[in-house]
């Protein structure tokens, strides 16, 4: 009996300094993985936008045959843009890189007139945008859930463009009736900044300034009266800017930024 008490109170020395060490060992805990703030934005999205434009249109008749004047016809109008937008982001910590191409049908629509107040002329000018696409690079920080952007590349803007020459009795000129039409698309470059405020975990809001400048170009076309043929020579200049806000939906499987 003796014997089996001295090995048990053994036993429990030996159980007690074990357990001693373990408690006086220190204790590792595995450290949380940090996320930075910029990882929401990485990977692609989607969205739509809309917004006012302030249209700007330099019409000149370089020739000075269907005015009678070379003067350039300076017209500018508010319209609207609506649309859509796709692009892909990627992040380090805090900054941001990507790439956007959006597309916008718009409205604005103005006309001059070279004489409003003589009887029997009607010489105007129209003229109409009505599309713009652009495909822009994008970089900026992030400060928590709100990235701040600058954003830049190129555009390409369809207009179009009405040139009329008529006259009414008791005027009688010759040709009696010229008008002509100018529709295309033409190439410019497009600059401007905004801001994103990730609004959920696959949502975001945005808001942005762009500026759009189109290269000039010349067009002629050749009118036939009842006593007259002329061809014209026309110069047409185009910017704009563009105010808009936008939701992007983000798609694919990109971690959430976690606080720490």
């Amino acid at each position: 009996m003796k014997k089996l008490i001295l090995a048990a109170a053994a036993v429990m020395v030996v159980a007690s300094s074990a357990s001693a060490a373990d408690l006086s060992r220190p204790v590792y805990k595995a450290e949380p993985v940090k996320r930075c703030a910029a990882d929401w934005w990485r990977g692609g999205y989607i969205g739509v936008n809309g917004g006012g434009v302030n249209y700007t249109a330099n019409r000149t008749d370089s020739d000075d045959l269907l005015f009678g004047s070379s003067s350039t016809y300076v017209q500018k109008k508010w319209g609207y843009v609506v649309g859509g937008q796709i692009g892909y982001n990627w992040t380090t910590c805090n900054t941001l890189w990507g790439i956007e191409i959006d597309g916008d049908w718009g409205r604005a629509d103005v006309t001059n007139n070279a004489f409003p107040s003589a009887a029997g002329f009607n010489l105007n000018v129209n003229s109409r945008f009505d599309g713009l696409v652009t495909g822009r690079a994008r970089t900026g920080i992030v400060l928590d859930s709100l990235l701040l952007y600058l954003t830049g590349g190129v555009a390409a803007v369809h207009t179009r463009t009405t040139w009329t020459r008529a006259f009414t009795p008791p005027v009688v000129l010759v040709p009696a009736l010229n008008q002509v039409e100018f529709q295309d698309w033409r190439w410019g470059w497009v600059a401007g900044f905004g801001t994103e405020w990730a609004w959920s975990d696959r949502v975001s809001i945005r808001s942005e300034v762009l500026y759009v400048d189109v290269a000039d170009r010349e067009y002629s076309a050749t009118f036939a009266g009842p006593a007259a043929v002329g061809t014209f020579r026309f110069t047409n200049s185009d910017s704009m800017w563009i105010s808009r806000v936008g939701i992007n939906v983000k798609f694919g499987d990109y971690p959430v930024a976690a606080k720490y």
